[in-house]
């Protein structure tokens, strides 16, 4: 007899729970639709801030480009496309000044470190041992 309240009084706590499991996601799409369907109105200074975060995006493309060694490219090609990703979707909701510095913090070190790949190295190669001369010694 006691097992038997023992699993009723455990379903019954079981029940409320997956209830308000199911309801939550039917609860937030009804909610999510509205939001989604009215596009975000910006200001003429996030209207620029946006103008130019898809400069610094294509100047990284630019630069990308230029780079030829394949696994090289491909994984700052990610990153890329990650940025891209981010960018549509603070594009999707209301301006974020938050979120717009932290991928324009993101974008500006890789950049960084794609120009730091891509330059000359700083120092200059070896010098080439004179074959005579190391003969002499």
């Amino acid at each position: 007899m006691k097992s038997h309240h023992k699993t009723l009084s455990l379903l019954l706590g079981v029940i409320p729970a997956a209830v308000l499991a199911l309801a939550t996601p039917m609860f937030a799409a009804q909610e999510a639709a509205p939001a989604a369907a009215a596009a975000p109105t910006y200001t003429d200074e996030q209207k620029a801030s946006l103008k130019a975060l898809d400069a610094e995006l294509a100047r990284f493309d630019a630069m990308l480009e230029r780079d030829d060694d394949v696994q090289h490219k491909a994984t700052v090609k990610a990153f890329l496309d990650a940025f891209k990703d981010r960018r549509d979707a603070m594009n999707k909701v209301a301006f974020d000044q938050g979120k717009y510095d932290e991928i324009r913090f993101d974008i500006n070190v890789e950049y960084q470190r794609l120009a730091m790949w891509l330059a000359a190295p700083i120092t200059p190669p070896p010098a080439k041992k004179d074959a005579k001369k190391e003969a002499k010694k």
